[in-house]
């Protein structure tokens, strides 16, 4: 199931960045719900859409990525995210040939860690963040080299591909998104829903989006700043406070030397560039961009993507999404009603079906107590970044 409106507004006004992933279904007949989502600039989950399969087979994924394929089409420069799934390593560039796929590097973490039977605060998980989160190559390199110093989580790093968790080595198409968290976000929004049969799943996820599509609507017409509020408008402030106690030394008339106290940074106009490497993985000015600017008198909020700007943030919520009507009063077409779909053969477990989710490898579990009832509860711990 793909709607419309989701469909127009990726296309339009969403970063061709796709974050996919599937849950467990807990109904009778169980199965997968596959979901492939995109990011809305004011940090929201924007679903494009939805499969229902058996398995997380390579049949399953592959009938799902050819009909996530017809609905988006030849989407220029598409990313698509996803944790280290063996059945979409064997699939995914069959019907995307022209696209490129990065690993959620929170995944490859728990991989690691399970993998090698690391111990929770074992340093080569910390060495592993810091190097999946450097900006740039020489740092990357300064991490890794103490990972090389164990070859066999080394060459398992090497093998998965360094451009697909590393920042330092990503290009500008990734917009900086390491992780499949809106994904994971999703997971839990629809965590009761998924105990439903799957007409009654369709209804809600509908629902969902009726209620999302209009309020974030509402909220994009009563913004006022230039840019998206939740991330982009206030990233942006931070950084003119930062850029207000920098140096900007002119090299040339399109190139410029940032005078820092922890780095410096070269900012080349033209090829819209800065050493730190935050400009071209965001597409939004960092602070020795911004600095350029104040020092240029420029118009700072001209150099961010359009992905990033009030307007594009609002078309991209512009179709209504209507709810589904009355049974009653379809249309259906008779060869559609001469059909007899019958129930999947399933072996209903005995017991009461789980309810929290199976977690991940690598996965910790956070128990807390309420200082003041003392209540005892359990809460899944993802950390992202």
């Amino acid at each position: 199931m793909a709607v419309g409106a989701c469909i127009r507004g990726f296309q339009s006004s969403m970063r061709p960045v796709i974050a996919v992933d599937a849950m467990h279904l807990k109904y009778k007949y169980k199965g997968v719900l596959f979901v492939a989502n995109a990011f809305d600039r004011n940090r929201n989950i924007y679903p494009l859409a939805f499969g229902i399969g058996d398995l997380e087979t390579d049949a399953s994924w592959h009938w799902y990525f050819s009909k996530l394929h017809k609905v988006i089409s030849e989407c220029p420069n598409l990313v698509i995210i996803s944790d280290r799934n063996i059945s979409i390593e064997n699939v995914w560039h069959n019907i995307f040939p022209m696209v490129q796929h990065g690993i959620c590097f929170y995944h490859m973490k728990g991989n690691m860690k399970h993998t090698f039977k690391l111990k929770k605060r074992d340093k080569l998980l910390l060495y592993f963040e810091q190097a999946a989160k450097s900006y740039g190559i020489a740092e990357f390199d300064r991490h890794f080299r103490k990972i090389k110093g164990n070859d066999e989580v080394a060459q398992y790093l090497e093998s998965a591909g360094l451009h697909k968790w590393s920042r330092a080595h990503m290009d500008g198409r990734q917009y900086n998104v390491m992780t499949t968290n809106i994904a994971e976000s999703i997971n839990s929004v629809l965590r009761f829903t998924r105990k439903l049969p799957v007409v009654h799943l369709i209804d809600e996820i509908i629902n969902l989006l009726v209620k999302w599509f209009s309020k974030r609507r509402d909220f994009a017409l009563k913004c006022t700043s230039t840019l998206c509020p939740d991330f982009g408008e206030k990233k942006l402030r931070r950084r003119l406070e930062c850029a207000s106690r920098m140096n900007v030394v002119k090299l040339n008339p399109v190139e410029y030397n940032v005078v820092n106290g922890d780095m410096d940074g070269h900012v080349h106009l033209t090829n819209n560039t800065c050493s730190c490497r935050k400009f071209q993985l965001e597409q939004l000015p960092c602070k020795h961009v911004v600095a350029v600017c104040c020092f240029l008198k420029l118009n700072v909020y001209s150099m961010a993507s359009r992905y990033y700007t009030r307007n594009t943030w609002l078309d991209a919520y512009s179709d209504t999404i209507y709810p589904v009507q009355p049974q009653e009063l379809w249309v259906i077409l008779e060869d559609v009603q001469s059909r007899v779909v019958c129930p999947p053969n399933a072996n209903v477990m005995p017991g009461r079906r789980k309810k929290l989710r199976v977690l991940s490898q690598g996965e910790d579990i956070i128990r807390r107590k309420c200082s003041r009832f003392g209540v005892l509860w359990i809460v899944n711990y993802v950390k992202f970044s």
